[in-house]
């Protein structure tokens, strides 16, 4: 089992896996780790062609909470999506585990 790290601190688009890996998540937990903000979060894959589609959007994360996706939720096809994660905010903070 593979586990990669990310910490989210802007609103810009964050790459979680790569078509061309060929790899698939089985398992993210986001943890909003901003001590008094909540965090909105988007989580979608994109095609070859950058057509966007949201496996959750605008989900709202408390301070100190934590979300966990796993299972049939990341069951997608590698080879043609890549998995993204995106902040509706600069000021958010979020903790990203994924594992492979």
């Amino acid at each position: 089992m593979i586990t990669k790290i990310n910490k989210i601190t802007d609103a810009t688009a964050v790459l979680l896996v790569d078509s061309t890996d060929n790899v698939g998540a089985t398992y993210i937990s986001l943890a909003n780790i901003h001590s008094t903000d909540a965090a909105d979060v988007d989580l979608y894959l994109t095609d070859n062609d950058s057509i966007s589609y949201y496996i959750f959007k605008n989900v709202n994360i408390p301070s100190g909470a934590s979300l966990v996706v796993d299972g049939l939720d990341l069951d997608f096809d590698k080879e043609l999506y890549s998995l993204y994660i995106k902040l509706a905010s600069g000021s958010s903070t979020v903790d990203v585990i994924t594992r492979y």
